[in-house]
């Protein structure tokens, strides 16, 4: 007869020292993490961050608030910590894979690569990635680069800025780092295909900056979808360049 009581009392206590270990974990969790806030579910801090209208402006006022060293927030759908500063930067690049591994937000990873690239991935394959920029960037390569730069901003100059009275600065900076970029990375220089990439490209800077919400008409559906465009461009010069090669 004391059995069904008994049993009450038993799912009771185990009910309640579940609530208390959860409520102690979470404040323990707490505890280790840097100061800041999280802001909003799901959007987190992503709108302050989009209305600060730089990331330099959004890191300093958040650098003033909590910590000149190491702030948490949240932005496009992830809980993240922000190093500032040469020493922030120096323990992310000297404890890879000791401490931290490089990793991109999932709002991102769905723009930048196409699914079959994610079903494969893994981390090691951003530090090739890294790797491989790092090597264009090095100074025997930028040397290499240098009277192509030249030749290419003397180029754009009487192309885009001689003709004109007046122009705009940044917009034309912007389609020469472009232009450039497509030259160093993929070794592209036909301007009618640079010009097909730029828009896309465009789209996808501004959805990555967005709220992560892929319906029609949001900014990240747009990047979304350029993003698809990207993808199948670029695949089509990959095809073209073996297809010359085996010829």
């Amino acid at each position: 007869m004391d059995f069904f009581p008994n049993l009450f009392h038993l799912v009771f206590l185990c009910i309640s020292f579940s609530l208390i270990f959860l409520i102690f974990k979470q404040k323990s969790t707490r505890a280790k993490l840097p100061p800041g806030k999280t802001g909003w579910p799901v959007i987190g801090e992503t709108l302050e961050f989009a209305m600060a209208g730089t990331p330099e402006t959004f890191i300093k006022d958040r650098m003033s608030k909590y910590s000149r060293y190491l702030f948490k927030t949240s932005m496009f759908g992830e809980n993240m910590a922000v190093f500032c500063g040469a020493s922030g930067n120096k323990f992310l690049f000297t404890n890879e894979k000791k401490y931290v591994i490089s990793w991109w937000p999932r709002s991102v990873e769905k723009v930048m690569f196409s699914p079959e690239t994610l079903e494969n991935f893994v981390p090691e394959d951003y530090i090739t990635i890294r790797r491989a920029i790092v090597e264009f960037l090095k100074l025997e390569a930028l040397q290499h680069f240098i009277p192509i730069m030249d030749s290419m901003a003397k180029e754009h100059l009487e192309t885009n800025w001689s003709p004109y009275g007046q122009v705009k600065v940044l917009p034309l900076s912007m389609k020469y780092t472009f232009a450039f970029g497509c030259r160093l990375f993929m070794s592209i220089t036909d301007r009618n295909y640079v010009a097909i990439l730029a828009d896309p490209f465009a789209q996808i800077k501004d959805g990555l900056m967005s709220l992560p919400i892929n319906i029609p008409g949001t900014s990240f559906n747009r990047a979304f979808k350029a993003g698809k465009v990207i993808h199948q461009k670029l695949l089509e010069v990959i095809q073209q360049r073996k297809k010359e090669n085996r010829e």
